[in-house]
């Protein structure tokens, strides 16, 4: 009996182990709910429409990770092949396909730990990157406080990837709770680019002087940078026009549940 093709287009285990029905908030729901501002909000909206790698990050579940992680894969531009990797369970099959086009492809991973089978690591997160450093764009989560835990967790043991392969996640977007607060918020975003001998260049976006000093160090930093005019742009289209981002198209036929298991 043949093996029933892989359904890459379908979420697998998106919400973690169990099954989610509702829709998830756009990203305007999240500026009205005070997750991230509007100047944070429109520097994402142009990153992931130039098709830039990203990983939402927090210290703890239910930080939100997924959910805003979610709200911006809405945001894919198209023509955007949405491909779902399933975990320990991924075969990689799409790379041998000769249909899968690099620049035209986002590869979904749910989390990027060794937490559950479900979720990306070992060889599989590894292959992940090298698919990020090939072309493919990556949307991720992964559970880090600061993005100095963000390298570790994947440039130290037991994974032990290379700094090169750790810049193919591009922007890590930090989620953290203020002091007072029972609400997680988009606290840092901070760029990765490889440096010629091997190293790993780490700059906060927010920060203008900083982004600014990234842009001029290569074309790998610059594509990561947007400048403040395009931010001002895109804050007006999120206030003129919110309801092209009040709610993301849902990644599953309307109708159907989630498949949570492989």
């Amino acid at each position: 009996m043949r093996d029933e093709p892989i359904r890459y287009d379908e979420p697998f285990a998106w919400w973690g182990p169990g099954w989610r029905a509702a829709p998830a908030p756009g990203i305007v729901d999240l500026l009205d709910d005070g997750v991230l501002s509007a100047a944070q909000a429109a520097r994402l909206l142009a990153l992931v429409e130039r098709r830039v790698s990203l990983v939402v990050a927090a210290g703890p579940s239910r930080a939100g990770k997924t959910t805003l992680l979610t709200a911006l894969a809405a945001l894919l531009p198209e023509p955007t092949r949405r491909i779902y990797l399933r975990g320990c369970y991924e075969p990689f099959a799409f790379l041998t396909d000769p249909t899968t086009i690099p620049g035209e492809t986002t590869l979904l991973i749910n989390e990027i730990s060794p937490h559950l089978p479900v979720y990306l690591w070992g060889s599989g997160a590894r292959r992940a990157l090298q698919a990020g450093r090939a072309g493919f764009q990556l949307l991720a989560t992964a559970h880090a406080r600061t993005i100095d835990e963000l390298v570790a967790l994947l440039a130290g043991p037991p994974l032990r990837a290379p700094l090169a392969e750790v810049a193919a996640l591009q922007v890590v977007a930090l989620l953290d709770r203020p002091a007072g607060s029972d609400r997680f918020q988009l606290s840092e975003t901070w760029g990765l680019a490889p440096t010629p001998r091997g190293g790993l260049l780490r700059v906060p976006l927010d920060d203008d002087r900083a982004a600014a000093e990234f842009d001029a160090s290569g074309p790998e930093a610059a594509r990561l940078v947007v400048p403040p005019a395009e931010i001002e742009r895109r804050q007006r289209l999120l206030t003129d026009h919110p309801e092209r981002f009040r709610l993301p198209r849902p990644p599953w036929r309307p109708g159907e549940p989630w498949r949570g298991s492989p």
